[in-house]
């Protein structure tokens, strides 16, 4: 056959015509892979770690030195020790030298952890966890074995380090080197025992397969050691909620977990109370609380002052109550110091479970103390023996961030705030204000991100902030912003001048990854007139043409706020994660910190309260469609979102109740309707969200106050492409509210797309490949109307594989 031949001219024309349209189809094909490929590369969970050195947490020691651990070129742990006063910093230890130190021990260098760090009369101690227990004089690094075993990972050291407490059958156990371990407590049974985790934290099922070993729950010391006091909490009359794993490793069989879990309007929900055990007499005291109070969860403990100590409980009714209280450790006598009072929240900081801002000083009868009664977020000075206010001490149209630390003897408070300068509230300035009242003074505030240490709350272990120095004359900070990695300094703490740079974060992984800073957007709300603030994350290739679709990465929940405003938090953010890599893909993609969210005045976090994510998502709509203005390449004709937890719950919410401008969700692991979320005053979604209900069933199961943020009720709505996700063993948003969004969806008979996760918990959208490549590609193939490339993500780290 010659393809001269006249006849076969039209065959030959066809074939030619066949390769044109060939050679695009495979030219596209090959640049979405490699689109792929780059988002892949820039995906949260592979840079998480990969910003070295990017904060400094330091150790401060006796004699007003510190020391902290850091990372080498290699990765390699190592220790630095630093001299305040004369602005020095060296390496306690290089790896290699560890390494040889510890050969002849038969131990192994890289498996050490440094645990602490003793003063000497000549030189240090270091003392190193690891196969075994090891102690290195230094400078020599001369190591021995250690002649007594030191605290276990799961244990609760006291504070001067000679004794520690383990959980054993739900009891407390003290142990103290050389000596048996003995049982603090008796008594304690399943769901309702001493230093428990319980099941209201969400993860009952690794807790109960052994893969969660965790310190005592909710217990602390007193800073002398003699007392142990906490929090005991019952779930014994709470319902078994059931969890179905379909296909467990190494068997054909179905697998049911059981925990407790009481839902929202349940009769029966976790009860509290309060203990103290004086530890050399070996008595305890049970405090009952008054009916209808239970703690502050996320608060704890929140000090000492001699044999008192202090915690908050609260009365989720209306109005709302809180109290701090006194408690007696030597007869458990509990009386009220203060009680403030609020229809809608009350909280000790303006993020629902950070630290509380809240500091106790002993022996001057005097608390520094938190509260929104100006309807913002500040500090203020009470008298314990009385509760009365003796002062206020911030003021202002801005609010107190966190409380860094107090210099109970020369009277200064240190705290980081946002926004009072007017510019963007979320970006930490550092000051400092006396005790005795004046005006605040400016430590360090220059439209730079600093991050100080502030602690963690008690859900999150409880650490108490380590930024400022004991003595009270320095304060380590992080300084950082979107286009800047992470610099640490130590500041001095009367002036906040520079004493010198602890680290500068090595960000080359990342650079050479291919991500690049987002941008920066102060917007309105869609009342117009309230301030809010979005983080841009642009594509590689933007142009303003408008043919860029734009993707809504919200959260929701009523917690945090999820725009970044540091370098960390945008290269690897906490939730929700792969913005760089959509915009890989090429779209534009936003997250919006909107109305009812914290991080700001109480009238601004309350526009939640009854209404869960609905003014959010009207705020987002109007910020939106003001970028839509400000950037000209946005496409509003093709608008996607999606989000996980209650990013899950927003992300199906945006397309039920504005169908005509979103067009394209994926909502993972959504808590879908509320009544099947955990209620209670402890952590339930009716104390965060409008109040705990009475006990009093409804026919169809919803409470009334909740009817309406059920998205079900919305299911006819749906007219765009919807993906739901879950993960079958996930706790903090159950599988049952996926699926029973996904059965009114049928009845409305409505096309949606489901993807169900084998043996998944609610850490999916972080660690599940599959999860992450088909939220990607649904958005390519419906929001971007292109066919995804067949191609297979590597696992993600921390995943299932």
């Amino acid at each position: 056959m010659h393809v001269s031949d006249p006849l076969l001219m039209p065959v030959r024309a066809a074939l030619l015509a066949c390769a044109a349209l060939l050679f695009p189809i495979h030219a596209a094909h090959a640049q979405q892979a490699a689109d792929y490929q780059r988002a892949e590369r820039v995906h949260d969970s592979h840079l998480r770690g990969a910003l070295r050195n990017a904060s400094v947490l330091p150790n401060w020691l006796a004699d007003g030195r510190f020391w902290y651990e850091r990372e080498d070129t290699q990765g390699r742990r190592q220790a630095v020790l630093v001299d305040p006063v004369q602005a020095t910093r060296q390496i306690l230890f290089e790896p290699d030298a560890l390494d040889a130190a510890v050969a002849p021990l038969g131990a192994s260098g890289p498996r050490l952890r440094l645990n602490s760090v003793q003063v000497l009369d000549e030189g240090l101690r270091l003392q190193f966890n690891g196969e075994t227990a090891i102690n290195c004089q230094w400078p020599r690094l001369q190591c021995t074995a250690a002649q007594q075993a030191l605290p276990p990972a799961d244990a609760l050291p006291s504070p001067g380090g000679d004794a520690w407490l383990q959980v054993r059958d739900h009891n407390l156990w003290l142990q103290s080197p050389g000596m048996a371990a003995r049982a603090l407590t008796s008594g304690g049974e399943p769901n309702h025992g001493y230093g428990v985790l319980p099941d209201f934290t969400l993860r009952g099922i690794p807790r109960r397969q052994g893969r969660m070993p965790t310190r005592p729950f909710a217990v602390g010391w007193s800073p002398d050691g003699r007392y142990v006091a906490g929090i005991r909490y019952d779930e014994r009359a709470l319902q078994d909620y059931p969890y179905l794993e379909s296909s467990p490793a190494n068997s054909a069989r179905p697998r049911v977990h059981t925990v407790k879990l009481g839902l929202l309007g349940d009769a029966q929900q976790v009860r509290d109370s309060l203990y103290v055990i004086d530890i050399p007499s070996g008595r305890q005291h049970d405090i009952v609380l008054p009916e209808g109070w239970n703690t502050l969860s996320e608060a704890g403990i929140l000090g000492w002052d001699g044999d008192r100590l202090y915690a908050v409980i609260a009365h989720f009714g209306t109005p709302r109550r809180l109290r701090l209280v006194e408690i007696d450790a030597n007869s458990g006598a509990l009386r009220t110091v203060l009680e403030e009072a609020s229809d809608t929240r009350l909280q000790l900081n303006v993020y629902s479970y950070n630290r509380p801002a809240v500091a106790i000083l002993p022996g001057q009868d005097t608390a520094v103390w938190f509260s929104q009664r100006d309807g913002w977020g500040h500090l203020y000075r009470v008298r314990l023996s009385d509760g009365k206010v003796l002062r206020q001490l911030t003021r202002g149209k801005w609010v107190v961030r966190d409380l860094l630390g107090v210099d109970a003897a020369d009277g200064w408070a240190y705290f980081s705030a946002g926004g009072i300068d007017g510019g963007d509230p979320y970006v930490r300035g550092l000051y400092r204000v006396s005790l005795q009242g004046g005006p605040i003074q400016q430590l360090a505030a220059d439209g730079n991100d600093h991050m100080a240490d502030a602690g963690t709350g008690a859900l999150f272990g409880g650490r108490a902030p380590e930024a400022l120095s004991p003595g009270g004359g320095y304060l380590v900070d992080t300084v950082s912003r979107l286009d800047q990695p992470p610099r640490t300094v130590l500041r001095a703490s009367d002036d906040g001048r520079e004493v010198m740079v602890l680290e500068t974060a090595d960000d080359s992984v990342i650079v050479a990854a291919g991500w690049r800073p987002p941008r920066r957007e102060r917007l309105l709300a869609a009342d117009g007139r309230t301030p809010i603030f979005a983080t841009v994350y642009l594509p590689r290739d933007y142009r303003d043409d408008g043919s860029f679709p734009v993707i809504d990465a919200m959260y929701g929940g009523s917690f945090i706020s999820n725009a970044p405003v540091s370098y960390a938090e945008a290269v690897s953010a906490l939730n929700p994660v792969s913005r760089a890599s959509l915009a890989e893909l090429g779209f534009v993609v936003v997250s919006i910190d909107a109305r009812g969210t914290g991080g700001r005045d109480k009238a601004f976090h309350d526009s939640s309260f009854l209404r869960a994510a609905d003014v959010q998502l009207d705020d987002h709509v109007s910020a939106l469609r003001q970028l839509g203005e400000r950037y000209p390449g946005i496409d509003l004709q093709r608008v996607g979102i999606y989000g996980h937890s209650f990013g899950g719950y927003s992300a199906a919410r945006a397309l039920l109740r504005y169908p005509a401008f979103y067009k394209v969700g994926v909502a993972s692991a959504g808590s879908h309707n509320f009544q099947g979320m955990y209620g209670g005053a402890l952590h339930g979604m009716d104390r965060l969200f409008g109040g705990v209900l009475p006990a009093t069933p409804t026919a169809d199961g919803v409470p009334a106050p909740f009817a309406g943020l059920d998205n079900a009720a919305l299911a006819g709505n749906l007219r765009g492409h919807l993906l739901l996700v879950y993960g079958e063993l996930d706790e903090n948003a159950p599988p049952a509210l996926t699926l029973q969004l996904a059965a009114a969806l049928n009845k409305a008979q409505r096309s949606y797309d489901l993807l169900y996760l084998a043996r998944q918990g609610h850490e999916l959208f972080r660690n599940d490949a599959t999860y992450t490549h088909r939220m990607w590609d649904y958005f390519v193939r419906h929001l971007a109307g292109q066919q995804p490339p067949d191609t297979v993500l590597a696992p993600l780290p921390g995943g299932p594989g």
